[in-house]
C-alpha cells in the first residue's frame, strides 16, 4: 500500500529548511538536501520546493535540485518560481510533476497556454494565510479561496492540487482543514494533498478522513514522529 505521507525538501541557500509560516530566518530545521533525498529514496514521490526561487520568481537552486532528482530517480514534484515555460520544461526533466502557485493569478494567459500543454504534469499549489490564497513567495494575497478555485476550472484536471495551510505551516499545531471542501477541489485535480502543521498519526488520518488523498510533510519526518504511518 502506497504511503498516504510525501516527504518534503525545502531548499534555502542550498539547504534544506524549515521555517515557522514561511518566514525567513525562522526555522525549526536546517540540513542537507542530500541526506534527506537518500533517507526517502523509497518514496514513492518527494514534494521539493526551492524558497529562494519561489521569492525571486525564477529556479534559483539548480544545481542542488538536479542533484536531489538525480537521487530520487526523478520521483519527485518541484515548486518555488515556476513562472516561465522554461522553467516549467527544466523542471519535467528532472521531476515528475511542477507545482505552480502564482502564475495562474499573475499570468492568466501563460498559465491558460502552459496548461494546455502540461496540464496533466501540472499541480496547483494553493497556499492559504486566513482563507485567502498568497503567491509570491507567500508575500501578497492573490484572491479568496473559493474565488482561485474557480479561476482554475476552465483549465482542464491538473495532476494534483496542493492546499498549504500557512497559518499552521512548520508550527507542528496540525491538521487545518480549508474553508472549501474537498469535494469542490476534486474537480480541478487528479489527487489532494495538503500541508501545514502535520505532527502526528492522528493529524495525517484527519486529512485523509477530510478527503484529501496525502499529506506533504517535512519536519515531523525529519524528527522522526510518524513512524507508524509513514512507510518510508
Amino acid at each position: 500500500m502506497t504511503s498516504p505521507v510525501i516527504p518534503s525538501i525545502d531548499i534555502e541557500g542550498g539547504r534544506a529548511v524549515k521555517r515557522v509560516r514561511g518566514r525567513r530566518g525562522e526555522y525549526v530545521f536546517v540540513g542537507n538536501p542530500l541526506e534527506l533525498a537518500r533517507r526517502f529514496s523509497r518514496a514513492e514521490l518527494v514534494h521539493v520546493v526551492d524558497l529562494d526561487g519561489a521569492e525571486a520568481g525564477r529556479p534559483v537552486n539548480v544545481a542542488v535540485v538536479e542533484a536531489v532528482s538525480r537521487l530520487l530517480g526523478g520521483r519527485c514534484q518541484l515548486g518555488g518560481g515556476l513562472r516561465s515555460e522554461a522553467s516549467i520544461l527544466w523542471t519535467l526533466e528532472n521531476c515528475k510533476t511542477a507545482v505552480v502557485g502564482s502564475l495562474p493569478f499573475t499570468e492568466p494567459r501563460l498559465f491558460a497556454e502552459i496548461a494546455g500543454k502540461y496540464g496533466s504534469r501540472l499541480a496547483v499549489s494553493i497556499d492559504v494565510w486566513r482563507d485567502v490564497v498568497m503567491i509570491d513567495g507567500w508575500r501578497r494575497a492573490a484572491a479568496p479561496l473559493g474565488e482561485a478555485l474557480t479561476r482554475l476550472r476552465d483549465h482542464g484536471v491538473f495532476a494534483a492540487l496542493i492546499v498549504t495551510s500557512i497559518d499552521v505551516e512548520g508550527t507542528g499545531a496540525g491538521f487545518r482543514a480549508p474553508a472549501v471542501s474537498t469535494n469542490r477541489m476534486r474537480e480541478l485535480a487528479r489527487r489532494l494533498y495538503y500541508a501545514g502543521g502535520v505532527r502526528t498519526c492522528k493529524d495525517v488520518e484527519e486529512a485523509l478522513r477530510a478527503g484529501f488523498d496525502g499529506v506533504i510533510v517535512g519536519y515531523a519526518l525529519y524528527r522522526g514522529d510518524l513512524r507508524e504511518c509513514a512507510d518510508l
